[in-house]
């Protein structure tokens, strides 16, 4: 029969150190999720209050090839949108998400700023609400990890504690 050794120091250091570690990149993507989400939130809310609504055209697409978690790699499209603003200028929107398909339709929703008709964004509940909101709620899974963590360390402190006294 084994006679049962304590772990060493030097392990228990590694432990903390690679916990320690293992959370604040937990923290550090619920924070930067959470952060870009409502951002991107604050964003919309104030283009499309503040902003004039106008009929944008799909008019190319940027491609790009995109490699998934299986190693193939797969050509993804960007939509680039032509609109124009209050004084019938033509102005060009590159959208900032990409898909593996082509859009099925040409017509699309733009929002865009009085005092700067360059800055513009998309419309459409997708682009505006679904996917910033996904990110929100997705970021939230790290977050809930690093308490849940967090807790569980903070019991072991003091029960520790207790048990020293």
């Amino acid at each position: 029969m084994k006679k049962f050794t304590p772990p060493k120091q030097e392990d228990g250091c590694l432990i903390v150190s690679f916990s320690l570690l293992f959370m604040l990149l937990l923290l550090g993507m619920g924070v930067g999720g959470a952060y870009y989400s409502l951002d991107k939130f604050q964003k919309h809310i104030n283009m499309v209050s503040n902003g004039i609504k106008t009929d944008g055209l799909i008019t190319s697409y940027e491609e790009h090839w995109s490699k998934d978690d299986d190693g193939v790699y797969r050509k993804m499209y960007s939509p680039v949108i032509s609109y124009y603003d209050s004084s019938n200028k033509s102005h060009t929107l590159y959208s900032d998400y990409s898909s593996s398909t082509r859009a099925w339709f040409r017509d699309v929703t733009v929002y865009f700023d009085k005092e700067d008709p360059s800055k513009a964004i998309r419309g459409g509940f997708w682009h505006l609400w679904f996917w910033p909101f996904l990110i929100f709620c997705l970021s939230m899974i790290p977050m809930a990890i690093f308490l849940f963590v967090l807790k569980f360390y903070m019991q072991q402190l003091f029960k520790r504690k207790d048990r020293l006294r």
